[in-house]
């Protein structure tokens, strides 16, 4: 296939759409894609499917125009793809990126109404086998993608194994953040008192939806043995999700309610990153979560399972420690070796911190976006 270059004097049209711009990872990724993008050479927007989200107003405050679909009044909406091959047309859009399955469906059937010629899609990571039906779409809807993304190996590999997306069109792209977000100064004592936590020793953090995915009940399970060893250590557990009111009662059940603080959905992550001593990432599947490569970025040591596309950033005994999902036990010994050991929880974050700038930063991630979008990959 030949490059696509803009026509002189005008900028390739790119619309992202997404489900919505609420918080999460994948969300993160538009917002960062949109702020590092080259205006030089594209006109960039954002639709979204669904909702608007928090993050809609930082994406327009960057000048970014974001789009709602018209919503219907009740049920699910097949026909959604008509709207957006209108707004296509009327955007006369050159390249459409979508992320996860419902935008890939619709984007893709919108974007072969409208004539879009160049469609990019990212997988953010789930569960394989996903429900047949989403897996059928998806490889259904790659024929006519020119490149379909993994966020990591892990889920490339899942996307030709599971989806038999063919090899040719799949490429591997890890998230990337902006790392001066996270490399900030903070009164650690007012934040502290800010979300109320009254012991004077470390701090574990997690931020995450509250969901089975995250395996928070494992680090919950894991909490009597550490405040065996450190009892004056506080979890703080920022992220709303179905699972809250679930977990707050095995939190009173385990007797450690007086030593974890759930906080509630958060924007300040990139602060309690700057107060957590460590950051503990308990999922049972995942791709590459941002809040890890966040982590990195703060200087914030990390335990996380051995899931998924987490391997390639936090490497064990290297960047960060790694243990087995559903293992509270090992969960355990990680934190409690981290809390133990100063000299260590600094030697993984320097090598964190370097391993970071070669390879997960915003800019490098849409340097290789620009690639996509211009078919020169």
């Amino acid at each position: 296939m030949t490059d696509i270059q803009p026509m002189p004097n005008r900028k390739l049209r790119l619309l992202q759409i997404t489900h919505d711009l609420d918080l999460g990872g994948l969300q993160q990724v538009v917002y960062n894609l949109c702020r590092t993008i080259d205006r030089s050479q594209f006109e960039i927007s954002v639709l979204c499917l669904r909702e608007r989200g928090c993050f809609a107003a930082d994406v327009e405050a960057l000048g970014i125009p974001v789009y709602l679909l018209e919503q219907k009044a009740n049920g699910a909406d097949y026909l959604a793809f008509l709207k957006v091959a209108r707004l296509l047309k009327q955007l006369q859009t050159d390249v459409i990126h979508t992320h996860n399955t419902q935008p890939f469906f619709d984007g893709t059937l919108g974007a072969l109404l409208a004539g879009v010629k160049t469609i990019v899609h990212t997988d953010h990571a789930r569960s394989f086998p996903d429900k047949t039906r989403y897996m059928v779409a998806e490889w259904l809807m790659s024929q006519f993608a020119y490149k379909v993304v993994g966020c990591s190996e892990h889920t490339s590999r899942q996307l030709i194994k599971y989806e038999k997306i063919s090899r040719r069109k799949i490429v591997t792209i890890p998230n990337g953040i902006d790392e001066s977000r996270f490399q900030i100064t903070i009164d650690k004592q007012q934040k502290r008192s800010e979300l109320g936590i009254t012991k004077s020793g470390p701090i574990l953090g997690v931020a995450v939806r509250l969901s089975e995915q995250k395996g928070i009940t494992y680090l919950l399970k894991a909490m009597p043995a550490i405040l065996e060893n450190h009892p004056d250590v506080t979890l703080v557990i920022a992220g709303d999700g179905d699972l809250k009111n679930e977990l707050e009662t095995e939190a009173a059940a385990l007797n450690i309610a007086d030593s974890v603080i759930f906080a509630g959905a958060r924007r300040d992550i990139p602060e309690l990153l700057q107060l957590f001593d460590i950051y503990v990432m308990p999922s049972l599947w995942e791709g590459l979560p941002m809040i890890i490569l966040e982590a990195m970025a703060a200087g914030c040591p990390i335990v996380a399972t051995d899931v998924g596309g987490n391997g390639s950033a936090v490497i064990d005994n290297q960047t960060g420690l790694l243990v087995k999902p559903h293992n509270s036990v090992m969960l355990a010994e990680a934190i409690n070796r981290l809390l133990s050991q100063p000299e260590l929880r600094a030697r993984l974050t320097g090598a964190a911190a370097e391993l970071f700038q070669r390879q997960f930063s915003a800019h490098s991630m849409t340097r290789r976006y620009e690639k996509l979008y211009l078919r020169k990959d």
